[in-house]
């Protein structure tokens, strides 16, 4: 029994000095920064910047230094007072991000809205999705079923990195997750298209129509599928009015002159089944007014390789 109760007597001590370090970590640090400011030409050094290194000196209580680091974190983040007068905003962000992730690795939130704040531009944040990548990649390695952190990747992919097709690839491995929600593959069928890969992106919306239960979904997949073929249409008559005026010396009077002339099979109507308008004085072909197809935009990159395939195609023998 004594030796129970000496037990508890030491454990409590051993968890009141746990609370008074953790209570005297922040005044402890910003005595350090006041001191550094006034005595150094660097007020942003960080005494621990090693992960390691605080994991050794955290005596098995990693969680609950992580948590004080992520409270310390967003201190850094959030006192933008502060920030003004760093030489470099946030250039130990990233070292904090990572200590913290490095103490507890689920801290879930961490690897997200640490991402966030790392990959917006100066002055609200970091400016360094790269860090933001490297963050979400320390995640996504020690929570590999989390869609969210792929699905994070993919936006700093899309909006600050401007890498599309990264972006769509990143979102196309986050659909495939069990927990995914079904608007993922939606996602990574605009990333891919948006980056050149639009082969890709078509099959994708192809698979959404055939195989979702959801009208919401199938309805979304036909108007991107419907829009890709009327690019097609609009791109495949454009160029065959040229190819007839370089015969003829003339635009071709009507569409329907295409065919009589042997350069087209057939004049196609666009999937509602609507003729399209054609400009004879331009050799402009669009979308009659009357189309109920709902068009949506169709990268333009896009055109030059589809036409290439086309002009590869007719000169075949």
């Amino acid at each position: 029994m004594k030796a129970r109760l000496i037990r508890f007597r030491n454990g409590l001590f051993l968890l009141a000095a746990c609370l008074a370090c953790a209570a005297l970590l922040k005044p402890v640090q910003d005595r350090i920064e006041i001191h550094l400011q006034s005595n150094a030409a660097d007020p942003d050094l960080l005494y621990f910047s090693s992960p390691s290194m605080v994991r050794s000196l955290a005596l098995g209580y990693d969680s609950l230094l992580a948590d004080l680091y992520w409270m310390r974190t967003i201190q850094y983040y959030g006192r933008r007072d502060k920030a003004d007068r760093r030489p470099v905003r946030y250039r130990n962000l990233a070292a904090l991000l990572d200590i913290t992730t490095t103490l507890d690795p689920d801290l879930i939130d961490a690897y997200r809205a640490g991402s966030i704040f790392l990959s917006e531009p100066e002055p609200i944040g970091a400016g360094q999705p790269g860090e933001a990548i490297r963050l979400l990649d320390k995640g996504i390695a020690s929570h590999p079923d989390e869609w969210q952190l792929r699905f994070d990747k993919g936006m700093i992919c899309f909006w600050f990195l401007k890498d599309f097709r990264k972006a769509g690839t990143v979102w196309l491995e986050a659909g495939r997750l069990p927990a995914a929600p079904f608007w993922m593959p939606s996602l990574a069928a605009m990333g891919l298209s948006k980056g050149g890969e639009v082969d890709a992106a078509i099959a994708l919306w192809q698979a959404q129509y055939r195989e979702s239960g959801r009208a919401d979904v199938r309805s979304n997949a036909k108007n991107h599928l419907d829009s890709f073929q009327v690019a097609q249409d609009l791109w495949t008559l454009e160029f065959l009015a040229g190819q007839y005026r370089e015969a003829k010396g003339a635009l071709p009077a009507s569409l329907n002159d295409l065919v009589r002339a042997g350069f087209a099979r057939r004049v196609p109507a666009d999937p509602s089944g609507v003729s399209y308008d054609y400009d004879p004085a331009t050799g402009e072909v669009k979308l009659d007014p009357s189309t109920k197809v709902v068009f949506l935009e169709v990268p333009e990159s896009y055109k030059a390789p589809f036409l290439e395939r086309l002009k590869a195609s007719l000169d075949r023998p």
